[in-house]
């Protein structure tokens, strides 16, 4: 017997032996379903409709990206598992000691979990894994179904896709989806939201929201006071410009005011004062008499805006510029005219401002209103003022100008120096000699007689005189023996007395009788009825008269009557002999003095006499009170002000006052001059500077000065200290930060700093996306991908989820089960057989329906 027929039937005998004994929990005797899409947590698009025709009732494993075993819940919504009718495993997976089972398969569409369904058989493999045989789908042509694959039990995170990992590897792989990141684990850090805004994609004045996943961009936001897309690589954020429309008044300039402000600052123009908005105050006409630049005596018009300046009118009765640092307003003198208004013999008094007059006072000895155009001046005829210097029995002749005096004759019958205040005027005496006869008593006549009275005595009658016819016996009264007084009424006894009545004449008092107390002038002065003021002198008039002449004393005036004007202390601040300065208060001293107080006005010092050192300004700059700040200048307030003016030296600002806030140090730092960059830091220049240093913050570069070259970011990518790794993009964090974002290139991954993991090249054959019968080469970054190339007696593209790699036609496929294979390679040796061509292969190809 041929020794090699016996091997070879030894050889088919043991090969149908093992072929009886198939194990579908061996790896030769399944298919591994590990594509991606074929997981039930994959989202299709709608655009991607496989159709798993080409199965024929083979034994399958899920693995890899799939998942591991078939999910067991009908899928949340069609569009899964790479198809628009994904299938599911309705009932539990069995358990070893259940052996083989059988199943329903349903297939999802829309709202019914199990429109088309078909029996699986499922059996629970050693290895802690699940084998299904799954018949193919006939209905490809009009429902696109296919098995999916889930993990089960699921550790992995809802928001991560749960790969199995190859065998023997009882493990899943857990990655999170798009828009996620973490370990994908539901018993680790699970898949939270990648954070879009780290590295931040938006302008640096926007606000950064990430989207949700799975999203991986952000939204941005321009802060307030900013518009624009808001994005770095957009249009930004650009300050909103506040000033249009403008709020400002239509006199007033419109700055934007910096930003997170929607608002602006509105400045009056030049001449105009106001919060300078539209809806405000507006801007009003600065009123430049508010402080007055007028001196006192002039009338202050404020220039329309812009002029800051005011026009300054001396008031009537001033001359000059008007204004108080200048030549002011001076009394305008109306007697330095020429002519002045005054008589050539008057005195010419300018009358105080506002008057454009003067008084004319006539020179003494004259009288008048002393003007050239009234009565002028003519002599003061002393003789007629009440009383005049005579005596009232004398004849008053005036004396000529500059004279006050007057002569003074006694009239006829009278004997004196004829004054008032001198002997005055006496009755002259004609009973010495006397004429009458010698019968009769002699009693001189009053003035202006030059004669006598010869009255008979007692018992006589006749006309009494000596050269008459005497005196002879008779009517008492009648002759020159009448016993009554002079200035007494004779009233005679009927005879035979020899007697009379005596009355006192109007005037006199007394008995009337000659030998009595007579008739002696009644003196008005010296009674109760006295007509004369306490302060006036009087005396009384010669009966009959029962009046007297008033004088008022020396320091008074008037016409000296208790009934009339009295006697009024002489005012001598009330005319042109005030002795005072124009600037000085005058008090008049009490009579009889003719002098007067004089005390300088408030903001005056001095004597306050015209002769003497007058009142001139209280300069308060030059004293101990100088109300001033020590870095303000001081200008006097003109008086009666004893207060300045106090303005603060260039650098500084405030009241300027010591009592007040002073003069601080401005500073250019806190108002809107600052001349720094937003991102500087703004140091002030002490006075009298009005600058400031520019420090750029943390972060930036330049000058720091708003009208320099402001502050830039620093850009940490463009100079020698850039972090990232060669491989990687460099993205620069916006300042203060000093560092950027490194991320490695397409093709590379790492944390892609230099001094971190760098950046290394993806391998893409870790997962590998070829066929088990193909070898993976990494293709070299930037490629994400792979080459697949099927080994030897294969043909295909050697992916995957290509057309994988298929025997050769007429290469045999003794590898579906190992133990086999070695059993004929030693029968075939033994037997002396050449084995040419064998290709061991543990797979079998599969083929899907994609229309």
């Amino acid at each position: 017997m041929d020794h090699r027929w016996v091997c070879l039937s030894i050889s088919l005998a043991l090969l149908a032996g093992t072929a009886r004994s198939q194990d579908p929990c061996m790896p030769s005797d399944y298919i591994e379903l590990n594509e991606a899409w074929r997981n039930v947590q994959q989202v299709n698009d709608g655009n991607q409709n496989m159709c798993d025709s080409g199965f024929a009732g083979e034994w399958y494993r899920f693995t890899g990206a799939a998942g591991n075993a078939m999910p067991t819940q009908a899928p949340p919504s069609k569009h899964r598992c790479g198809t628009d009718a994904p299938m599911w495993m309705n009932g539990q997976h069995p358990t070893l000691a259940d052996g083989q089972v059988s199943r329903r398969a349903c297939a999802l569409y829309g709202s019914d979990t199990c429109l088309w369904y078909t029996t699986i058989k499922v059996r629970a493999c050693s290895g802690g894994y699940f084998v299904y045989k799954l018949p193919g789908i006939p209905t490809c042509n009009v429902l696109n179904m296919v098995y999916c694959g889930d993990c089960s039990p699921n550790p992995c995170h809802a928001q991560a896709t749960c790969t199995a990992n190859p065998a023997p590897s009882l493990d899943v792989t857990c990655t999170c989806n798009t828009g996620y990141t973490g370990d994908g684990r539901a018993d680790g850090t699970g898949c939270s939201d990648i954070n879009a805004c780290s590295p931040n994609p938006c302008h640096a004045q926007a606000t950064c929201t990430d989207n949700p996943a799975p999203s991986l961009d952000a939204t941005c936001t321009c802060n307030t006071g900013y518009t624009g897309d808001g994005r770095a690589d957009g249009t930004g954020c650009s300050d909103i410009n506040a000033c249009s429309p403008n709020p400002c008044h239509a006199q007033a300039t419109c700055t934007d005011n910096p930003v997170p402000s929607l608002d602006a600052t509105c400045t009056c123009n030049t001449g105009y004062t106001g919060d300078g908005r539209a809806d405000g105050t507006g801007c009003s006409d600065i009123n430049a008499c508010s402080p007055n630049p007028c001196h006192a005596q002039a009338t202050c018009t404020d220039n329309p805006a812009p002029s800051l300046d005011a026009t300054c009118t001396c008031n009537t009765g001033y001359t000059g510029d008007g204004r108080a640092d200048g030549t002011g307003c001076s009394d305008t003198n109306v007697c330095s005219n020429s002519p002045n208004p005054c008589h050539a013999q008057a005195t010419c008094t300018d009358n105080p401002a506002p008057s454009l007059d003067a008084t004319c006072t006539c020179n003494t000895g004259y009288t008048g209103d002393g003007r050239a155009d009234g009565t002028g001046c003519s002599d003061t005829n002393v003789c007629s003022n009440s009383p005049n210097p005579c005596h009232a029995q004398a004849t008053c002749t005036d004396n000529p100008a500059p004279s006050l005096d007057a002569t003074c004759t006694c009239n006829t019958g009278y004997t004196g120096d004829g004054r008032a205040d001198g002997t005055g005027c006496s009755d002259i005496n004609a009973c010495s000699p006397n004429p009458c006869h010698a019968q009769a008593t002699c009693t001189d006549n009053p003035a202006p007689s030059l004669d006598a009275t010869c009255t008979c005595n007692t018992g006589y009658t006749g006309d009494g005189r000596a050269d008459g016819t005497g005196c002879s016996d008779t009517n008492v009264c009648s002759n020159s023996s009448n016993p009554c007084h002079a200035q007494a009424t004779c009233t005679d006894h009927p005879a035979p007395s020899l007697d009379a009545n005596c009355t006192c004449n109007t005037g006199y008092t007394g008995d009337g009788r000659t030998y009595g107390t007579g008739c002696s002038d009644i003196n008005t002065c010296s009674n109760s009825s006295n007509p004369c003021h306490a302060q006036a002198t009087c005396t009384d008039h010669p009966a009959p008269s029962l009046d007297a002449n008033c004088t008022c004393k020396v320091g008074y005036t008037g016409d000296g009557r208790a009934n009339g004007t009295g006697c009024s202390d002489i005012n001598a601040c009330s005319n042109s002999s005030n002795p005072c300065h124009a600037q000085a208060t005058c008090t008049d001293h009490p009579a009889p003095s003719l002098d007067a107080n004089c005390t300088c006005n408030t903001g005056y010092t001095g004597d306050g006499r015209t002769n003497g050192t007058g009142c001139s300004d209280i300069n308060t700059c030059s004293n101990s009170s100088n109300p001033c700040h020590a870095q303000a200048t001081c200008t006097d307030h003109p008086a009666p002000s004893l207060d300045a003016n106090c303005t603060c030296k260039v650098g500084y600002t405030g009241d300027g006052r010591t009592n007040g806030t002073g003069c601080l140090d401005i500073n250019a730092c806190s108002n809107s001059s600052n001349p720094c960059h937003a991102q500087a830091t703004c140091t002030d220049h002490p006075a009298p500077s009005l600058d400031a240093n520019c420090t750029c913050n943390t972060g930036y570069i330049g000058d720091g000065r708003t009208n320099g070259t402001g502050c830039s970011d620093i850009n940490v990518c463009s100079n020698s200290s850039n972090p990232c790794h060669a491989q990687a993009t460099c993205t620069d964090h916006p300042a203060p930060s000093l560092d950027a974002n490194c991320t490695c290139k397409v093709g590379y991954t790492g944390d892609g700093r230099t001094n971190g993991t760098g950046c290394s090249d993806i391998n893409a054959c870790s997962p590998n996306p070829c066929h088990v019968n193909a070898t993976c080469t990494d293709n070299p970054a930037p490629a994400l991908d792979a080459s697949c190339a099927c080994n030897a007696n294969y043909t295909g593209d050697g992916v995957i989820n290509g057309t994988g790699c298929s025997l050769q036609a007429g290469a045999a496929n003794f590898a579906f089960f190992p133990p086999l294979a070695y059993t004929l390679m030693v029968v075939l040796s033994v037997c002396g057989f050449a084995l040419a061509g064998c290709v061991v292969h543990s797979k079998r190809a599969r083929s899907y329906d994609t229309t």
